[in-house]
């Protein structure tokens, strides 16, 4: 289901033409190297790994000091319709293409390299003189010329801001000091004391004690301090005006080379990753030699290419057991747009098979029944369809998936006969086929909107729980395939089987167990069951004889198979406490698994009830002045229901569906020159 075939590749060539084949492999790309080989490092492809690697660095280094996105914003791309555009790279091989791009990125990468540079010097100098501003702000209006105080020979002369609480303890502590205040503003005093040189060490005492610090202008600037805060305020403007200046620059530089330098860091990276992993060569001193896997239906187009060259190749099983065997997932357009819902689990691995096609059609189901809405889905649809134009990749593919849901919705809508929660035949005239909001006659299809508790509802709640055993018993029965595929029947007929067999008898008997009012005595009702038709006697004593010896081999088939001999982990008395311990956690699993799918039918009854809500007290045909709220709730509900409606989806199928039998362990085939959203090369 999805998982290609592929064939092991062996490529032996002359070392001497080995960055030829080098150059072959990004032109061929669906290759994916053997991980583990020998590492021995061809010379020549080496020396081009080097330079590819300096060149991303330079590049990367540019990006960053310009603060370029690596790609768009999202918001940009939907609403702005922000383009990612392609490069095109010419050259007749690596090398070449690796000195044609680092004369590109040279001129580039320098002028960034300068104006960054620039930048930082100007960042620094406003950031000194900002420091120097802060220091001399508090004295700025104090205007005589400190020169002169460290020059005294007789006297000690200090001038410091003190705080203005700590003055009078100041003074008090030198009385014989003369001391001259300025108040520089109410916390602060600007102080100068002045006293014989021998007391110079009881000033630094009390200084010390108060945590005060002399006033010292650094010898670069006037030292009287209203000229040096000017002086550090014009420096601070220059340095400010300058940056803005470099930064004018740099934004000009951004826009005229920022393509080109996001496709040469592209370019750069792509040829580092590639290279990286061509420079595996072997152990051989003539030859070369790389392996690989590849997709088997391009092994000609692979002996076309590599021609020149050894070429040794082997089928690679079915179902590979060997860890570096790769998983390739190739999926038809079709199915292969939910591809990204069976990735959220992983990449499938050894006899797994890809429930891709099984999820491309269950899944916009689901969401369609949850969010079934005539107008929401067009609305949702109409909205996917804009981000799918504008988006590439991953977005893209999310796009598609969400468009497909749009419609689905759209479809059931008309199933349900609901157009934004009015009644979809009053328009169209094309009647529901299951109705779950029951409108009075001849009143207006907003008024008197009551939902009904019978026939819709109850339907909408038994298709949901019919639907879950659906896709729970199709899960298991992909189980027991894959047990058959992976040739162990100890635990095919001993676990995957039983288990199989233990939930659709469970829910035979669940179903004549209902059928007969909700009793235990099923064997003595021969009345017919309502869903099946046939006798709930016959179905209950049918699934019973089935859903007995399923539980006592899930409870007793491991013991049993320990004490002959064929298996031999385990203990006997262990296995039989496990086999009891398994045999009541798959019967409360299996009854919650199944009631979770009654979230179908809660999430459209949720999503009902939203617009009802909506339409009773905000109806536009009730008064004119409600159009505006009435659409913007409307809007709300799609982007906040389609949230959630989707999660729910995407719950139902990783923890109810896909716990069963994938676990999604396989490795993915990576090619070896990866596709990338801005460069194209022309190989000649």
């Amino acid at each position: 289901m999805g998982v290609a075939r592929l064939t092991k590749v062996t490529i032996i060539s002359p070392r001497s033409e080995y960055t030829d084949v080098a150059k072959a492999l990004a032109q061929f790309k669906d290759f994916h190297p053997v991980e583990g080989a020998a590492q021995e490092f061809d010379p020549g492809v080496q020396d081009l790994t080097v330079k590819a690697v300096r060149l991303f660095a330079q590049a990367d280094q540019a990006v960053k000091d310009l603060d370029l996105p690596l790609m768009p914003g999202q918001m940009d791309i939907v609403f702005k319709g922000a383009k990612i555009p392609r490069n095109t790279f010419e050259a007749s091989d690596w090398n070449d293409l690796l000195e044609k791009a680092e004369a590109q990125l040279g001129p580039i990468a320098d002028e960034v390299r300068a104006e960054k540079a620039a930048l930082l010097k100007a960042e620094k100098e406003a950031a000194d003189s900002d420091a120097m501003m802060g220091a001399l702000r508090v004295v700025s209006g104090f205007s005589s010329d400190l020169t002169g105080l460290s020059d005294l020979n007789l006297l000690k002369a200090v001038v410091s801001i003190v705080p203005s609480d700590k003055l009078e303890e100041f003074k008090k502590s030198l009385p014989d000091a003369l001391v001259l205040t300025t108040a520089v503003s109410k916390e602060q005093t600007l102080t100068m004391v002045v006293m014989p040189k021998e007391e110079e060490a009881r000033l630094d005492k009390a200084m010390k004690l108060l945590d005060l610090k002399p006033l010292i202008l650094p010898a670069s600037v006037p030292q009287n301090p209203a000229e040096a805060y000017k002086k550090a305020a014009q420096e601070h403007e220059a340095a400010a005006a300058e940056k803005a200046k470099v930064e004018d620059q740099m934004k000009r530089t951004r826009e005229e080379s920022g393509t080109p330098l996001l496709a040469l860091r592209e370019l750069s990276e792509t040829a580092r990753e590639t290279l990286d992993q061509a420079r595996v060569s072997g152990g051989m001193q003539r030859m070369a030699m790389i392996s690989g896997f590849i997709p088997a239906r391009k092994e000609p187009e692979m002996r076309e290419r590599f021609g020149r060259w050894m070429i040794h190749t082997e089928e690679v099983p079915p179902e590979p057991a060997g860890s570096e065997v790769p998983t390739l997932m190739e999926n038809r357009v079709g199915p292969g747009i939910f591809q990204p819902v069976t990735l959220e689990q992983g990449i499938p691995g050894g006899h797994e098979v890809d429930p891709t096609p099984l999820v491309s059609f269950v899944f916009p189901i689901f969401f369609g029944m949850m969010f079934a809405d005539v107008g929401h889905g067009l609305i949702l649809s109409l909205f996917m369809l804009l981000v799918r134009q504008r988006s590439t990749g991953n977005m893209r593919k999310w796009a598609n998936i969400f468009l497909i849901a749009g419609l689905s919705a759209t479809v059931f809508g008309v199933v349900f006969g609901e157009f934004f929660e009015l009644s979809f035949s009053s328009f169209v005239g094309i009647p529901a086929v299951v109705e779950i909001i029951h409108r009075a006659a001849g009143a207006p299809d907003t008024f008197n909107f009551l939902p009904s508790p019978f026939e819709g509802v109850n339907l909408v709640l038994i298709v949901s729980l019919l639907i879950g055993v659906a896709h729970l018993t199709t899960a298991l029965g992909l189980d027991v395939y894959q047990g058959v595929k992976a040739h162990n029947p100890v635990e095919l007929w001993l676990e995957r089987v039983p288990v199989f067999t233990m939930y659709v008898s469970g829910v035979g008997y669940g179903l004549a167990f209902i059928g007969v009012g909700y009793s235990f005595n099923v064997l003595a009702s021969s009345s017919p069951n309502p869903l099946l038709g046939i006798p709930n006697n016959v179905l209950g004593g049918i699934s019973l004889v089935v859903l007995v010896p399923s539980m006592l081999v899930l409870f007793l088939g491991k013991s049993v198979a320990i004490a002959a001999g064929r298996l031999k982990e385990g203990s006997v008395l262990g296995s039989l406490s496990n086999g009891g311990l398994e045999v009541f956690e798959r019967i409360s699993q299996f009854m919650s698994n199944t009631i979770s799918y009654i979230r179908l039918a809660v999430m459209l009854l949720v999503h009902a009830g939203l617009l009802l809500i909506t339409n009773e007290y905000f109806a536009p045909w009730a008064h004119p002045l409600y159009t505006p709220i009435w659409i913007v709730l409307n809007l709300l509900i799609v982007a906040f229901e389609a949230m959630i409606v989707y999660i729910q989806d995407l719950r139902l199928h990783l923890y109810e569906f896909f716990t069963k039998f994938y676990r999604g362990t396989g490795k993915p085939f990576t090619k070896i020159f990866p596709d990338k959203p801005r460069v194209t090369i022309e190989w000649h």
